[in-house]
């Protein structure tokens, strides 16, 4: 397995559709609240899709132009000395990285060991930094490490901080994720078979000003030849409502996940994650 891209969440915006049973039982807003934390979620977690991606590019081939909009400048600029700041920079006018996303303003990265080492750590910024008008903000600490030869990908978020295009805040306080790779790890030239199990938690502030909280109860699976959560329960407790259940299915490569509260359970479509 080649370390790049392990964080291949996408900006699953999400379709609703009904399941079974009425909606008198699931508390107002309800749907609205998963999407928005299914949102805040992606969007930190692309971050670290894009982190990666550029780094393995960039130190593989130590060139300083991609094929998209963006420019990469590390100082300092060669192999042997760390620790290295890197900067991608989308521009201000807005990048078309790839289909329907649009991304401007800089990814700052301050990285201690290189990349393809066995440990690293990276922690990272952003200066004025959008992906389709959503304004993502805070402190990212990233570290890589080999946990019983399954590369392991361990990242802290503190004062992440997600502003819509509507100028909604939706704030997550703190978050702790862990990726680790299951599937892959030698055929580092192949990146089709390669699988990984996410854990963690996170707690912050909606939008309306109550606290959230979420936890991975089941770990989700995510398999490079899949577009979707293949697997994993996610549970959130929102402020003065019933907890609510993320039931993304039982191993299969598909879009439809499920969410439950108070024993009424609605469908949604996942847009997809990043091919």
């Amino acid at each position: 397995m080649k370390k790049i891209a392990p964080f291949l969440f996408a900006l699953s915006l999400v379709a609703f559709s009904a399941c079974k049973q009425d909606e008198g039982a699931m508390a107002p807003q309800t749907l609205n609240n998963v999407e928005d934390q299914i949102l805040s979620s992606d969007l930190l977690d692309d971050v670290l899709d894009e982190v990666e991606y550029t780094s393995d590019i960039f130190f593989g081939e130590l060139k300083s132009g991609f094929d998209d909009c963006r420019t990469v400048t590390v100082v300092p600029m060669d192999r042997v000395t760390w620790p290295k700041t890197i900067t991608i920079d989308f521009g201000t006018e807005g990048c078309l990285v790839r289909d329907s996303v649009v991304k401007k303003g800089k990814i700052i990265i301050n990285m201690d060991a290189p990349q393809n080492g066995r440990a690293w750590t990276k922690v990272i910024t952003f200066d004025n930094y959008y992906v389709n008008g959503n304004k993502v903000e805070g402190t990212n600490t990233t570290v890589f490490s080999r946990a019983d030869g399954h590369p392991t990908w361990t990242s802290t978020i503190v004062g992440g901080q997600i502003t819509t295009p509507e100028g909604n805040i939706l704030r997550t306080r703190e978050a702790i994720h862990t990726r680790v790779q299951t599937r892959g790890i030698d055929t580092p030239r192949d990146r089709t078979d390669d699988a990984f199990q996410l854990t963690g938690n996170a707690s912050g502030t909606r939008k309306d000003g109550k606290t959230f909280s979420w936890v991975i109860n089941e770990p989700l699976v995510i398999s490079n030849n899949c577009r979707w959560i293949r697997n994993g329960v996610k549970v959130i407790t929102l402020e003065g409502q019933s907890d609510i259940t993320i039931d993304y299915g039982e191993n299969v490569c598909d879009n439809i996940a499920t969410v439950t509260q108070n024993g009424v359970t609605k469908e949604i479509k996942l847009r997809g994650r990043r091919q």
